[in-house]
């Protein structure tokens, strides 16, 4: 796997289609701030509305843009015309999804749901507080449009086993909408600035595919073809952290992903994240999530 698809499947990233939101007339609408792990996101499918943010920047959505807030941000949608108090909307039932509606026309039409992702996940951190994708200026044979089309005719439909479908294509949107971001605004720090050298990059993707090797400095540094001062230099410039502080990021993300996925021992999970005591390994588990390996698994199951 390459670079993304390690830090996709380490957050282990799912999706669910939530609400279908047709409003008209002047309406605003609150989001309060989400749980770590969860990332709403909106696909404005007609129509035109205002999003503002806590720290009081203004986006505008139209027809086609897709707007994530990976950290969950709080965030107040709201009608293109006159300001008025966020409301509730009445909920209707009996379709796929559950639809609320602001007035009785169709003003604006959102497809609203969640991307659900392990907490302090490399890759969600090292996002910006909102992704806003405008799919009408992608390319013509970009694949994102049609899944979103895909999305809104098994929405519409309502066929047997529409629900399954559509959450299991909204793990497929997340992957293409960093896909679409990362093209068009370049990380220049963080994890995912790493992948714009290559030399660096080929260290990264070394830990990310064998996160339990014992890495040595000069080993990375041979793998990035640098001398071992420039590749720490070049390394802690791109992502603002030192290897073995991201290496024990993806080691306790590997971890919390065999705790929840597995019934291993934590003998077992420490030895495959590259710790060979099981002591060394829950102190640090319990450093990085604030609970031990066995309390969290006792956890999640639940």
């Amino acid at each position: 796997m390459n670079v993304i698809d390690t830090l996709i499947t380490l957050a282990d990233v799912r999706g669910s289609l939530d609400l279908r939101c047709q409003f008209q007339g002047d309406w605003a609408l609150d989001h309060d701030q989400e749980a770590s792990g969860i990332a709403p996101y909106h696909i404005v499918l007609a129509g035109e509305c205002r999003v503002e943010l806590p720290d009081g920047r203004r986006l505008k959505l139209t027809a086609g843009d897709i707007l994530v807030l990976p950290s969950g941000t709080r965030h107040l949608l709201l009608s293109r015309g006159e300001r008025v108090t966020a409301s509730s909307p009445r909920r209707e039932t009996g379709g796929l999804l559950t639809v609320q509606r602001f007035g009785d026309g169709v003003e604006l039409d959102l497809l609203c749901g969640r991307f659900l992702y392990q907490r302090d996940s490399l890759l969600f951190s090292a996002l910006p507080d909102h992704l806003l994708i405008a799919t009408q200026a992608l390319d013509s044979g970009d694949a994102l449009p049609a899944l979103v089309t895909l999305l809104r005719n098994e929405a519409d439909a309502n066929h047997a086993g529409g629900q399954f479908m559509v959450n299991a294509l909204t793990s497929a949107l997340f992957t293409l909408v960093l896909r679409a971001h990362l093209l068009q605004s370049p990380h220049h720090e963080g994890t995912l600035a790493l992948l714009s050298d290559k030399r660096v990059g080929r260290a990264w993707q070394a830990m990310l595919d064998d996160p339990a090797h014992e890495w040595t400095i000069d080993a990375l540094a041979e793998r990035a073809s640098m001398s071992r001062a420039t590749f720490m230099r070049a390394f802690g410039k791109l992502s603002g952290s030192s290897p073995w502080t991201l290496l024990t990021q993806v080691r306790m993300q590997k971890a919390y992903g065999l705790l929840s996925r597995t019934q291993s021992g934590l003998s077992d999970i420490a030895a495959q994240v590259g710790y060979q005591s099981q002591a060394a390994f829950s102190k640090v588990f319990k450093d990085t999530y604030g609970m031990a390996p066995g309390q969290l698994r006792r956890s999640l199951d639940g």
